[in-house]
């Protein structure tokens, strides 16, 4: 049992893991071929991912239902937006236009889904807003820092910015406009690319932590 349970999972994971590492840095034509052939099985092993992960979902909101748990209610409109958006897509075959005008999958996405993702980039914009509150409080050089440039951010933004900009620092001669634009072209990207440089370094060591079997969260609790 230890060994189907362990033993097995683990070199598999070790040998396919060494194998794709290794053919991403060998130029030559097994190795092409083998990152192809593991590239459908992604596609094959993402699509039954994705179809037991909808299973889930369906399963814990039936249950909260059936429960009637607290919010309950906002659980029907799971169902009810899944068959909104799939009964038109297999009616319309996946199109959204046709020569005839907008089909019903169409006006589901025009009318239904972009109304819904408004609503709801509306709703976030109350939370950015208060954390931005909360960052902006200046207890360091760092706040500062970060306040000053969010400050030339929204003033380049918004027309009444521009126009108070020109009014207190239009004799330095430098456009608010360039400002933003120096922001975002120089101190900007090199913290993007940091937090890229950071997030890739993470990947790399957690990959190779789940390739030499230190790693074993993926194998479950037993």
């Amino acid at each position: 049992m230890k060994l189907i349970k362990k033993q097995i999972p683990l070199a598999i994971v070790i040998v396919f893991g060494v194998l794709t590492l290794v053919s991403y840095y060998v130029p030559h034509k097994i190795s092409v071929d083998y990152i192809e052939m593991m590239n459908k099985w992604e596609n094959i092993v993402f699509a039954f991912a994705f179809l037991l992960g909808l299973i889930s979902l369906f399963y814990s909101h039936y249950y909260k239902i059936k429960r009637k748990a607290d919010g309950w209610g906002y659980s029907l409109f799971v169902y009810v937006g899944f068959l909104a958006m799939v009964i038109p897509a297999f009616y319309c075959h996946g199109r959204q236009t046709t020569e005839l005008g907008i089909t019903s999958l169409g006006w589901a996405f025009r009318y239904i889904y972009n109304a819904l993702s408004a609503s709801m980039f509306a709703v976030l914009a109350f939370y950015i807003v208060s954390t931005a509150y909360r960052s902006f409080r200046i207890k360091s050089a760092q706040a500062f820092v970060l306040f000053v440039a969010a400050f030339i951010l929204i003033l380049g933004k918004v027309p009444l910015g521009q126009i108070i900009w020109d009014s207190a620092l239009g004799w330095t001669g430098a456009g608010v406009d360039q400002i933003v634009e120096w922001i975002m072209s120089v101190p900007a990207v090199a913290g993007k690319r940091g937090i890229m440089i950071g997030i890739a370094i993470g990947a790399i060591v957690t990959s190779l932590k789940i390739i030499f079997g230190i790693e074993r969260q993926y194998m479950g609790k037993d």
